[in-house]
């Protein structure tokens, strides 16, 4: 009678020295367990920084075409900024060349707002810091009555002078009169 194994026999003959021990099976599983949980890690972590990348490069393409719109911007605000400056400059200009220069029209509305109504003017004459008028009147009353007003404003009329005074035909005098002008 023969005997059967169901396990195969192996039979080492070799010397004990020289017979390679096996490692555990649970080690080699552990091993490859860790080795597949670093190969997830490490594609994950490709993944994840690939993803970043590439947000990273659509938010430099958003940013570099603000940039493009901002530089534009700013050129276009340089431009108008340069045309304030000129305007500012004839601005100041004008400011400049208004205060050196009397005011005309409330020079001229409180000369006709003082004229009596039976004072007329034959010639009025202006320069930048003087008056002079010439006409004629019925009493010397209002001539008086006109200068005396001219004297209230003396923010404007530092002097109001006779230069002459005429009776004319018909019981009218003739005055001429010059005044010196406040200049700002």
């Amino acid at each position: 009678m023969e005997l059967k194994s169901v396990y195969p026999v192996k039979i080492n003959l070799l010397p004990h020295q020289y017979i390679t021990k096996r490692t555990p099976d649970w080690v080699r599983l552990f091993f490859i367990v860790i080795l597949i949980l670093l190969s997830f890690l490490s594609y994950f972590f490709y993944i994840n920084l690939d993803v970043k990348t590439s947000s990273l490069g659509g938010d430099i393409e958003f940013l570099e075409l603000k940039l493009a719109n901002l530089q534009e911007r700013e050129k276009r605000i340089e431009e108008v900024q340069t045309q304030i400056n000129v305007k500012e400059e004839k601005m100041n200009t004008l400011k400049h060349l208004i205060k050196g220069e009397p005011d005309w029209l409330k020079i001229v509305y409180i000369l006709g707002r003082c004229m009596p109504r039976d004072l007329h003017w034959d010639r009025v004459s202006f320069d930048s810091s003087s008056f002079n008028c010439q006409g004629q009147v019925y009493s010397i009353f209002s001539l008086s009555q006109f200068i005396c007003s001219l004297g209230q404003y003396r923010d404007l009329f530092s002097q109001v002078d006779f230069e002459s005074l005429i009776l004319g035909e018909e019981g009218t005098y003739h005055f001429e009169l010059s005044g010196k002008l406040e200049t700002p």
